[in-house]
């Protein structure tokens, strides 16, 4: 009986060791950018968006905007123009409006990306967020976003909405 148990003690502590050293060589390889990618669950994700259960909802579904949690609103105006129609707001690479008027007002919710693209005009446009509701953390108020024109820089990235 004491031989089994020398022999079991053995294979255990070799099992163990050869873990320890398997756990070192591997973190060891985790240094170097390619192993990571490959090694480690969380360097996948970076960088991907998370889908929760409530960016599920359509949020154009409705054309009212009143307002209730995850929703928000902003308005997006064109000062210097009474209007311009060719260019467009896209939310989620969507184009949901287009600036007939001097002011978009947009229906959002939080991780909705807002851009404008204004690449139909070759001139250099201004574009600020006149209004927002108090739910809305970005954009904010008063933030004035411009366009160098033309093909080249006529996408006016405002960014991702954040709502409180």
């Amino acid at each position: 009986m004491k031989k089994f148990v020398n022999l079991v003690e053995k294979i255990l502590i070799r099992i163990i060791v050869i873990t320890v050293l398997i756990i070192v060589a591997v973190q060891g390889l985790m240094t170097e950018e390619p192993f990571r990618l490959y090694l480690s669950w969380g360097e996948r994700l970076e960088g991907q968006k998370i889908e929760y259960p409530v960016n599920k909802i359509d949020s154009y579904a409705d054309e009212d905007l009143s307002i209730k949690p995850p929703y928000a609103f902003l308005v997006i105006s064109a000062d210097k123009y009474s209007s311009l129609p060719k260019a467009v707001v896209l939310v989620n690479n969507k184009e949901v409006e287009s600036f007939k008027n001097r002011e978009v007002r947009l229906k959002v919710m939080a991780g909705d990306v807002v851009e404008i693209d204004s690449t139909a005009y070759d001139i250099p446009l201004e574009f600020k967020i006149t209004e927002v509701s108090d739910n809305l953390a970005y954009p904010e108020k008063g933030t004035v976003y411009c366009s160098n024109g033309g093909q080249d820089g006529g996408m006016v990235m405002i960014g991702e909405v954040m709502v409180k």
